[in-house]
């Protein structure tokens, strides 16, 4: 029982981490998508030619992200079920 425990306790320790981990990485991802929107924004108002060119890039980039960020917490919390006592 100690041993499957202890298994527990480091499974649940790198989940932990890694949702640590990750709502560091979405912080970043809104800052990121935030831009995108404000370069598009910025096109259409007439403030900023090109901004919209480079406000897809920059979106595109926040949703793979997103995409990677919520992958990872799912393939975390599988790996944490797996090893439940």
């Amino acid at each position: 029982m100690k041993a499957e425990k202890k298994e527990y306790n480091v499974a649940r320790q790198e989940y932990l981490e890694i949702t640590r981990r990750n709502r560091k990485i979405a912080k970043i991802d809104m800052l990121i998508l935030g831009t995108g929107l404000l370069l598009k924004y910025a096109d259409q108002a007439g403030i900023y030619a090109g901004g919209a060119e480079i406000g897809k890039h920059f979106m595109w980039l926040g949703f793979i992200i997103i995409v990677y960020v919520f992958g990872s917490n799912m393939m975390a919390k599988s790996e944490l079920s797996k090893s439940q006592p």
